[in-house]
């Protein structure tokens, strides 16, 4: 499974779109970007409102320019320049769905923003200088390089449910490899033992079918390895003539029912996928996979272990 890029969406005034253009030349070999006026973006017979709220389930990034849109005269007389209402509106809808590492706000010098942003940093550029343009890109793109490889909880079970997994499952297994003596399979005796993950390719129907279905397919043997707290079922794929090792596989059955979480939170009211759904089911296989290396990594045992794979 090729590590999908982020998908950064870029929102900007009508008067700001030619400085947004230019945050997407300089992001785009780090991400997907897509800008608020490109083919596709809003969805036809559906209120601006519920679009934004369809984008921010679909996006990993939000970038937004606020640019010297609007003179407003304040309750003290001053007249200051503000940006445009909305831009602040889809930056709040994004930082409030994706947090504060993966919302971010490029301002235009000169312009003020509600006070609730006092005493945050955000990058200001001016229009006359693309290097300032290029400058502030430079300290997204950083962002979210790095924020991109964590894993951040978020609207799906992803995260979570990776964490559980290692959690449950791989650190009891990784415990119990260290310390099992000999296992007998077929007449033969294997003392080493090896964990391959398997990534399914998709999650259209039940992952546990899907697993009985790859298992049975390769001629893997049904077993049980002894975890800290019970026996679990385990395939292992048996070779006598790398005897005394062993290689165990499995598909994470976890991963049940992510297709109908992003279902409820896309408000689908028909059968079928999307092509918008398959791509946050993508998203999210590729978070799990992110997630649980993560875990894995933490553990010298699991990193000897544990190797995880895609679908065969």
């Amino acid at each position: 499974m090729t590590d999908l890029k982020p998908n950064i969406f870029i929102g900007s005034s009508g008067a700001g779109y030619e400085y947004a253009t230019k945050v997407k030349e300089c992001l785009t070999g780090i991400a997907d970007c897509t800008l608020w006026q490109d083919p596709g973006v809003w969805e036809p017979n559906s209120s601006t409102f519920d679009n934004l709220l369809r984008m921010v389930s679909f996006f990993d990034f939000g970038i937004f320019v606020a640019t010297a849109d609007d003179l407003t005269l304040t309750k003290d007389d001053k007249i200051v320049i503000e940006p445009r209402d909305n831009v602040i509106l889809e930056m709040a809808l994004f930082l409030g769905a994706l947090g504060k590492h993966k919302s971010f706000l490029l301002v235009e010098d000169g312009v003020k923003l509600p006070s609730d942003f006092k005493g945050i940093y955000m990058p200001r550029f001016k229009r006359v200088d693309n290097t300032t343009i290029e400058t502030a890109c430079k300290e997204f793109s950083a962002k979210i390089e790095e924020h991109y490889k964590l894993g951040h909880l978020s609207l799906y079970p992803t995260t979570a449910l990776a964490i559980g997994y290692y959690k449950n499952f791989i650190a009891g297994l990784v415990d119990s490899v260290q310390n099992t003596k000999v296992l007998k399979i077929n007449n033969l005796k294997f003392t080493k033992f090896k964990l391959r993950v398997i990534m399914p390719k998709d999650l259209k129907g039940l992952i546990r079918e899907k697993a009985d279905q790859f298992y049975k397919r390769h001629g893997f043997i049904e077993n049980t390895m002894q975890t800290k707290f019970r026996k679990h079922p385990a395939w292992f794929h048996i070779d006598e003539h790398n005897a005394p090792q062993a290689i165990m596989y499995d598909m994470p059955s976890t991963l049940t029912g992510v297709d109908d979480a992003i279902e409820m939170i896309l408000q689908k009211g028909f059968q079928g996928r999307t092509q918008l759904q398959e791509v946050i089911e993508q998203r999210e296989l590729n978070n799990f996979r992110r997630v649980l290396q993560i875990q894995i990594d933490r553990s010298p045992f699991a990193q000897e272990v544990v190797e995880i794979v895609d679908e065969f």
